[in-house]
């Protein structure tokens, strides 16, 4: 059980996510952003909110699992000092197997915070693309279920990913601007 208890979170996750997007519907588009002309410069845009929302999150999560785990992760440090040479192995796999499980429960913490940030209205693709009178309700829903999910995963991957992101789309933009003025 303690093995799986990551996959259940995200599995819970995502059975919530499902069932509020298709409960809700229509009422979690974003509001008030208007979807404009230029989509790579809203994507930028939109990067630079998930940028600032994503070094909020980073620190939140680095305090509370500093408190939470900081005392085991010390005792196991102590540990490691205290051994002799005989059981020093052991202690340090100990103490990196504890490394692992806070990297672990740091990745479900933030996907949990990048849901709930995601469900209350911060989103990437919905200010990008706009949905005609044509699409159905279950294509709009899966957008937007998809929308959270790609939300809530750039979140909890942590700025340097939304940063590697905006890097990205800056080089592209200034190599079309390059192409064009040529």
């Amino acid at each position: 059980m303690e093995r799986n208890i990551g996959r259940i979170w995200v599995a819970l996750l995502v059975a919530a996510l499902a069932v509020v997007v298709v409960v809700q519907g229509d009422s979690l588009t974003s509001a008030g952003v208007a979807v404009g002309e230029r989509p790579f410069l809203t994507a930028l845009v939109q990067l630079g909110i998930l940028y600032i929302v994503a070094l909020f999150v980073e620190r939140s999560l680095e305090v509370l699992l500093k408190a939470w785990r900081q005392s085991g992760k010390a005792r196991l440090e102590e540990a490691v000092r205290a051994a002799d040479d005989s059981g020093r192995a052991a202690a340090e796999s100990e103490l990196r197997e504890y490394r692992a499980g806070t990297q672990r429960w740091a990745l479900l913490f933030g996907l949990t915070l990048g849901i709930l940030v995601s469900l209350s209205g911060v989103r990437l693709l919905g200010p990008i693309f706009e949905f005609g009178a044509a699409a159905s309700g279950f294509q709009q829903a899966m957008f937007q279920f998809t929308d959270i999910l790609l939300t809530a995963g750039l979140i909890a991957g942590g700025s340097a990913t939304i940063h590697e992101l905006m890097a990205l789309i800056d080089d592209f933009l200034r190599a079309s601007r390059k192409r064009a003025g040529q």
